[in-house]
């Protein structure tokens, strides 16, 4: 292992000549992962007897379990050319691959971007694009097929953002505001879920109390589902999924000088999501609800100045509320879900 990252600090060393001579560093990161309800299946999914046959288009997919082990590892490369004088700027790329042990439909690759410039102190504009590619949710009921049977479930994500910060009259505290295109576009058996999100999102950050950072967002998005067509006859396409999510983020963490351990932080994180449904279709008042609740616990070894070791365990729960119709009230039993994780990351700036 040591021999390993030896070379390709080597190698990176040798590529940041190449380029002109320009400043450049790298972060590679490994993650070993474990989340116990990886296809967030719910407790009368979990609980039900399904008859499996070894396909992929079993209830449980290619997987054998609910649970599953996960093995994460990313590489980012930080360039900063001097575009403008007394302007830091930043290249920054990304890419990171997740292997699930349980599920080869659900390990994932993905990619991102970012171009970032320093405009005063606490004060940045940036601009950042991301795409997963595919990523492969579980097998569900394809209802306008026949005969109704379970089919693998993926879409791409694709993600742009534009964001700006600047101080407050407070002492090292500063908001930054962010701009986001979202597009999700589904596997052919799912093309009724497409969607294009536009979201807003405000953060107050601060260090004003020493050792300690924090920060609050708020949060609001739109969801327009794009693939809806008020004349179309399939089962599935009757109803609008269109949403409107708002919510909010806090996280704190707190440092430690001469301490075994460097830092712990916690996270907590809301959302709550409406589906009106409106539907040409049906006549009657459909509606759902989504409450996310997410709650994350972070501590942080500082082995040298440029690894460290980082530990965290995180507990997920989703409420759901459905209007007591037929076509929407299974959704309660079916959409109610809780899973947690824990992971050990290992991390190497150079």
């Amino acid at each position: 292992m040591i021999l390993i990252v030896r070379l390709l600090k080597l190698f990176l060393s040798l590529f940041s000549v190449l380029c002109l001579g320009l400043s450049a560093s790298f972060k590679y990161e490994t993650s070993l992962g474990y989340d116990d309800n990886f296809m967030r299946f719910s407790d009368i999914e979990i609980n039900a007897y399904h008859i499996e046959e070894d396909t992929d288009n079993d209830y449980l997919g290619d997987s054998k379990t609910y649970d599953s082990g996960i093995f994460s590892s990313s590489f980012q490369i930080k360039i900063s050319p001097e575009i403008i004088e007394s302007y830091k700027t930043n290249f920054i790329f990304k890419s990171k691959y997740n292997y699930y042990s349980s599920s080869q439909l659900k390990s994932y690759v993905s990619f991102s971007g970012r171009f970032e410039m320093k405009l005063a102190p606490y004060s940045w504009i940036k601009f950042s694009y991301s795409l997963l590619p595919d990523y492969y949710l579980r097998t569900y009921i394809d209802r306008d097929l026949a005969p109704i049977d379970y089919y693998p479930c993926s879409f791409s994500n694709e993600t742009v953002y534009l964001s700006f910060s600047h101080k407050i009259p407070l002492n090292k505290t500063w908001i930054d505001y962010r701009f986001i295109l979202n597009n999700q576009f589904y596997n052919k058996n799912f093309t009724e879920f497409d969607s294009r999100i536009y979201g807003f999102e405000v953060t107050l950050k601060s260090k004003i109390f020493k050792s300690y950072y924090s920060n609050f967002t708020y949060l609001y998005y739109n969801s327009d589902n794009i693939s809806y067509n008020d004349s179309e006859m399939i089962q599935s396409s009757k109803m609008d999924r269109s949403y409107v999510r708002n919510g909010f983020k806090m996280y704190i963490k707190k440092s430690f000088k001469k301490s075994f351990i460097s830092s712990v932080g916690f996270k907590f994180y809301f959302n709550h999501r409406y589906y009106d449904l409106e539907s040409w279709y049906y006549n009657s008042d459909n509606w759902k609800t989504y409450s996310d609740y997410d709650i994350r616990l972070e501590v942080s070894k500082k082995i040298t100045k440029a690894i460290s070791l980082d530990a965290s365990a995180r507990h997920f729960l989703r409420q759901v509320s459905s209007s007591s119709n037929a076509e929407v009230s299974w959704v309660e039993g079916y959409k109610n879900h809780q899973r947690n994780e824990l992971w050990l990351k290992f991390v190497y700036n150079f």
